[in-house]
């Protein structure tokens, strides 16, 4: 592995790993990549998932919108026409899904080098904004429907609505695997759960409103449809929006990252240290190692067993380490680098070489 450096300072190290360099390995940025995969493969990974799925699932929701549409105008029910609604959400969410996994595919460049599985992302974000917002518009119209009530033909409702709940339910299935492994194959899974429990309620209300003509059902099965919806999209918007900030991932503890760094002998601190992840799956690290001058000569030693503790007990795809001696006074290297640890920074500056002030 290469840990490479613009700066000519001699107590800087470059730690080269031949062996790496030798398997073609010219990924354009540093890290390790001991994960026993090829580069731009991740198993498990949106790779995975079925484009014929994606497809079959947009017909199905496709063709369920324009049928509840009808039933909706011909029924006089705004749960209908909301659901329709959100099934034709569900279809523009499953096209971005699509369309996130054909980008996804495309080989990384010299300028997009971290590749475009980011776009995975981007359309989760969208699809959860849109969501959101179909919520707090059902929740507008089924108030205006509480102080407005109007009569619904409840046979024409219950027809639709159980053709709305087979065709849920098949894609649902055809996407519940696919959606443990990508973040915006779950936002997209999210919508058709919604629309499938949706589509129960549409047709008990339907029922009822048939035999008792309990007609204030409609707008309560809305409202309810719209709080479930914005109680399932929060965590998924506050995840997207982490990732696109990048945020250090949900389940990392940096300290204890630095703590596992530091236990090593010949490590005098770890800073400058940044965890983020492209797409919710695969996690990078990039952080300074301060050896102490007894280490030199070792380096390749140290950066391999380093890279290899952290690996295996944080779960880390991709780490990258740059080794020096005192380069970083301190134990900093800029104002912008975080105190993860909290030893006292006397101490730091006691166990380094100081620098001649006209550097």
């Amino acid at each position: 592995m290469d840990v490479r450096h613009s700066n000519n300072d001699n107590s800087h190290v470059e730690a080269v790993d031949e062996d790496t360099k030798a398997q073609g390995h010219s990924d354009g940025h540093v890290h390790d990549h001991a994960h026993g995969h090829s580069h731009g493969h991740v198993h498990g990974s949106p790779e995975s998932i079925s484009e014929k799925k994606l497809l079959l699932s947009i017909a199905l929701n496709l063709t369920i919108t324009f049928a509840e549409i009808a039933g909706g105008i011909f029924s006089n029910s705004l749960a209908l026409l909301s659901d329709a609604v959100h099934n034709f959400s569900d279809t523009s969410s499953l096209f971005i899904s699509w369309l996130a996994k054909r980008i996804a595919k495309k080989e990384r460049t010299p300028v997009n080098s971290f590749g475009f599985k980011r776009a995975e992302v981007l359309a989760s974000l969208i699809n959860t904004v849109s969501l959101m917002g179909i919520g707090l518009f059902l929740l507008v119209e089924a108030a205006r429907k509480f102080m407005h009530p109007e009569p619904v033909v409840g046979g024409i409702m219950l027809i639709v609505a159980v053709v709305g709940l087979l065709g849920n339910l098949f894609t649902a299935w055809l996407l519940h695997s696919d959606s443990k492994k990508s973040l915006n194959i779950k936002a997209a899974y999210m919508h058709i759960v919604m629309d499938t429990l949706s589509s129960l309620g549409v047709i008990t209300a339907a029922l009822l409103m048939t035999f008792f003509r309990w007609y204030w059902l409609d707008p309560l099965l809305t409202l309810f449809v719209s709080l479930y919806v914005l109680r399932e999209s929060w965590p998924l918007l506050k995840t997207s929006v982490n990732i696109l900030m990048q945020g250090t991932p949900e389940g990392v503890d940096v300290k204890e990252i630095v703590a596992l760094a530091e236990r090593n002998p010949d490590v005098v601190d770890m800073h400058h240290v940044h965890i983020w992840t492209t797409d919710g799956m695969e996690l990078f690290l990039e952080a300074h190692v301060t050896l102490c001058d007894s280490a030199k000569g070792r380096t390749d030693h140290i950066l391999q067993e380093l890279t290899e503790d952290i690996k295996k007990h944080h779960n880390l795809s991709h780490v990258t380490l740059q080794m020096e001696f005192g380069i970083c006074v301190g134990g900093r290297c800029s104002g912008n680098d975080l105190p993860y640890e909290d030893k006292n920074d006397d101490l730091h500056r006691s166990s380094m070489p100081l620098h001649d002030s006209s550097e």
